[in-house]
């Protein structure tokens, strides 16, 4: 009969007495030997018996990672009672009804729970027996764990064996509860010694081993490595004061790890954090590290040779040089990330299971590593999946002597865990490949069906959208489709949080936008019924589980509370204001940045240092240079631009102003006077941008031409280009606006190819920078007359830019949507081309553009020969629209919405 979980236990520390078991980072006097571990156990235990816990009583654990929680729960587990761990961060109501269903009799906790434990009580109705380590002292009736650590225990008591048999119960393990009441899963001292017999096959872990210990050790997943294996094998753990970057940094330099188990996303934290320094750098090393990345996956997977530690040792150094050994599982890990850290030289196995398994029912092995696969069943666990579909998936049905016999107090939900014949129900969807190697595809209750009947697993489609630097948290849904067509059916809908770091790092302001262009790029890569088609971009993380697995059920409520648009979001959080916040809101630049956006949103009352002027705020790049103008005009001042765009908060953007503006210029109250009207009517000051545009150039001007028809030639033949109403282009006396949809990276080529001279030569457009950075597309923008300008982040300059061409007698090809549609379909129009027309009493020529976007496609490399048809259509002047000329922002949406409207009309008539 295999021993018992404390026997292996007692023989561990008996065997390793001397040898430091446990310790903080960056504190010596915080470290354990395996044989003082041991006198602590017996020592608490003895105190746990005093306080009338007997075999099956429950002991709740509630606190950060620390030896202490390591300790409390072996001691539990020691006399044979049942270990019930909870998370220290979960809401005071959770907390209390898992204490009050399992009945615990004794409750140790960390400091920073005491607080919140007094509360607790309280709403138990009755007082728990709590024992808090590291205290100073035990006020409030609260006993300190360093004298329970101490206590005296009688010989005998540490001379009986321990009490639990294999069949005795000895963790209750509370699931996330992230869809209806949490469910506490009981583990017995059984389960645990299967879990170790099956994963020492797996891990071939030794005394030799040095554990960091990082995520949370209430669930199950982290307590096999961190607390029975090191504690059964006599390996070292590592805590760390807080989970933080410098922390952790310490943690794995001072701790030479050479075991880690984490989950996916903290992995793809290290793969961005190393592939974000390879692209920062020149770029023939970053074709290097690509060679040596594919040479070392070569000699790896073919002659059996780890270069590694070689190829990559300031990579190895930085996780402590001696990681030989990493474990994920709790979701799904993206195959690339696992290709990348493979060809670095490490070894990270998968593993697949449940609290309800006891952790790891499947895994990887070192010799046998297939990328996305979560392994073979282990030693003693039999895997079948249930009713399998064409492709062989189906339900995975677990058996084996780690399975729980079934949910506390909870006997409905037991039988429901089981098959008649005894298999547990997984709950997620997977297959064997030929080789026996088990994939999971998905949970099944979190599959999405689309109204053609094909299913999406949520899971695939985030692993795919996060490719994007842009996207810090993504979590897709399944959303009911209202619409008349598919009403009652679901629709994909994208929760996605920014990764701020980054775009700040890129100076981008405009997050909502970007986020969504790139997703719309990335869906491109795939099949028409997987891409999202709607996002939420929100600032607050995701809601996610001491796994890291997304609450999905939580974000699910959110949306049908606040539907896809909602409102402003700051509207659905609490805001607190501390005495600090207070003081910022209401220095002189806060008073000014509050008047401002008052301005943009007049019904907003309550302001927070820490809302996102976009996100929370709701304000587009139009509104955020309404609002950098008035700061400048009431201190007299001007933002660099570089550092405005990096202000994404009311409070950052109130600390900018405060350390940029000369505060005794401060008027008081932003100007009511400030408006577009004033900005372009006093815009006389060149752009040196425009220089070249303003200047005759008519060598260049006739060279341009000839390209340009050249160009024509081209889309004559090959694309059969079909024009109408250029007429009205002829009619016309200069200056007035161009304004095209948006298809294709070639649109300006190809529309201005079919220009008249007398229209060429006067015509100007304002271009995004990043395109003509080179020298080559530097000088072609000033032979096509092109301004570069970046509108996201110069809003303000590129309004002015365009206003002085077109005061000059310019022609401006402006581009109302401000990016390439993927799909051809028209996509929100910018008001800047409203603005600049209703202002300087203009005409707007629409013109609408069909095909361009099946040639050369956002994001391809390809171009393709396909028909395109463009069609200019009738001028729009501004006077002739019923709006009232006194609410300027209502006639730049009127404006707006009817060169939409034209433009979509002229589109219907081109198709068939």
């Amino acid at each position: 009969m295999s021993k018992t979980f404390c026997q292996r236990l007692i023989d561990s520390c008996e065997l390793h007495s001397e040898k430091v078991g446990m310790r903080i980072v960056g504190d010596d006097s915080e470290s354990v030997t395996f044989g003082e571990m041991l006198r602590q156990i017996r020592s608490i235990g003895y105190r746990l018996k005093q306080e009338d816990v007997k075999l099956g009583d429950r002991v709740a654990v509630i606190g950060e990672n620390h030896p202490c929680w390591a300790t409390s729960y072996l001691a539990t587990l020691y006399i044979g009672a049942v270990c019930v761990p909870l998370d220290p961060h979960g809401e005071i109501e959770t907390i209390t009804n898992f204490l009050e269903d399992s009945e615990a009799k004794v409750a140790f906790v960390s400091p920073e729970v005491t607080e919140k434990f007094h509360e607790i009580q309280e709403k138990l109705g009755r007082s728990i027996p709590t024992v808090v380590w590291r205290h100073e002292n035990s006020s409030n009736g609260f006993q300190k764990f360093e004298d329970w650590s101490k206590t005296d225990f009688p010989a005998d008591f540490a001379q009986s064996p321990p009490p639990a048999t294999n069949e005795d119960n000895a963790i209750l393990i509370y699931t996330s509860g992230t869809t209806g009441k949490p469910k506490g899963v009981l583990l017995s001292h059984g389960n645990i010694a299967a879990e170790l017999d099956a994963i020492d096959e797996v891990l071939e872990f030794t005394d030799k081993e040095s554990v960091l210990s990082l995520l949370p050790l209430f669930h199950v997943y982290l307590q096999i490595v961190n607390l029975w294996l090191a504690a059964t094998k006599g390996a070292e753990v590592f805590y760390l004061k807080e989970l933080s970057p410098d922390e952790l940094s310490k943690g794995m330099l001072e701790s030479k790890m050479t075991a880690l188990a984490s989950v996916p996303r903290l992995w793809y934290l290290f793969h961005k954090k190393i592939f974000d320094t390879v692209d920062s750098q020149p770029k023939i090393l970053q074709l290097l590290v690509r060679a040596m990345l594919k040479t070392n996956g070569f000699t790896r997977d073919y002659l059996g040779i780890n270069l590694g530690k070689l190829f990559f040792k300031k990579v190895h150094d930085s996780f402590g040089g001696n990681l030989d050994l990493a474990v994920t599982a709790g979701s799904r890990f993206d195959e690339d990330v696992a290709i990348d850290f493979h060809r670095l030289g490490f070894n990270i196995l998968q593993g697949y299971g449940l609290s309800e398994t006891s952790g790891a029912a499947t895994g990887t092995y070192i010799d046998d590593n297939r990328v996305g696969s979560v392994g073979k069943p282990m030693l003693g666990v039999e895997v079948k999946i249930n009713d399998p579909d064409e492709n062989g998936e189906g339900e995975v049905l677990i058996r084996g002597a780690m399975v729980f016999d079934g949910y506390y107090k909870n006997p409905d939900a037991t039988k429901a865990a089981f098959t008649e014949d005894g298999w547990f129900k997984s709950g997620d969807l997977g297959k064997f490949d030929n080789d026996g190697h088990l994939y999971i595809v998905g949970r099944a209750k979190d599959v999405i069906v689309l109204p053609s009947g094909k299913n999406v697993h949520p899971e695939d489609l985030e692993v795919h959208y996060s490719k994007s630097p842009l996207v810090g948290e993504i979590s897709v849904l399944g959303v009911e489709d209202r619409s008349a067509a598919h009403k009652g059916a679901e629709k994909l809908v994208a929760v996605v949080v920014p990764d701020f770091d980054y775009l700040k790092l890129n100076k981008i302001a405009n997050s909502k936008e970007m986020v969504r262009f790139e997703l719309d790029n990335l869906g491109r890569e795939l099949p028409e019924y997987q891409r999202v088609r709607d996002y939420i971009v929100r600032a607050e993380p995701i809601p996610r589980t001491a796994t890291r697995k997304i609450k999905r059920f939580e974000l699910q409520k959110e949306i049908e509370q606040n539907g896809i648009s909602g409102g402003d979001t700051a509207d659905l959080k609490t805001w607190v204001l501390t005495a600090e916040d207070n003081e910022l809101l209401n220095s002189m630049a806060g008073r000014a940045l509050r008047a401002a956006i008052k301005q943009q949103k007049k019904d907003l009352d309550d302001f927070h240092p820490e809302m996102n002027l976009e996100i929370d705020l709701r304000l587009d790049s139009l509104a955020r240079a309404e609002i950098l103008a008035g700061l400048e005009q009431s201190f007299d001042f001007e933002f660099d631009s570089e550092e405005a765009t990096s202000a994404f908060s009311v409070g950052e953007l109130i600390e900018l102003t405060q350390k940029t503006a000369d505060s005794e210029k401060f008027e008081g109250e932003i100007s009511a006077e400030f408006n577009w009207k004033k900005i372009i009517a006093e815009t006389d000051k060149e752009v040196p941008e425009l220089r070249s545009v303003l200047r005759e150039k008519p060598l260049f001007s006739m060279a341009a031409f000839l390209f340009l028809k050249l160009a024509y030639l081209f889309s004559r033949v090959f694309l059969r280009l079909e024009v109408s109403g250029l007429e009205e282009l002829k009619k016309l006396e200069k200056p007035f606006l161009i304004c095209p949809n948006h298809q294709s990276f070639i649109d300006p080529f190809v529309v201005c190819s079919v220009y008249p001279y007398c229209v060429l030569k006067e015509t100007f457009h304002v271009g995004a920078s990043e395109y003509f950075q080179n020298f080559v597309t530097a000088n072609l923008a000033k032979f096509l007359s092109v301004v570069p300008i970046d509108a996201d982040t110069q809003i303000l300059k590129a309004m002015k830019a365009g206003a002085i061409g077109l005061k000059h007698g310019k022609i401006l090809n402006i581009y109302p949507e401000g990016e390439r549609a993927f799909d051809g379909e028209l996509h929100p129009f910018k008001k800047g081309a409203a603005i600049l027309a209703s202002e300087l009493d203009l005409p707007i020529v629409p013109v609408a553009i069909d095909g361009l976007h099946k040639v050369w496609a956002r994001r391809s490399r390809r171009i393709r020969l396909s028909k395109v048809k463009i069609r200019f259509g009738k001028p729009i002047y501004s006077e002739k629209l019923r709006v009232d000329d006194s609410n300027a922002d209502e006639r730049y949406d009127v404006i707006t919405q009817e060169l939409k409207d034209r433009i979509q009309k002229m589109l219907d008539q081109m198709r068939p």
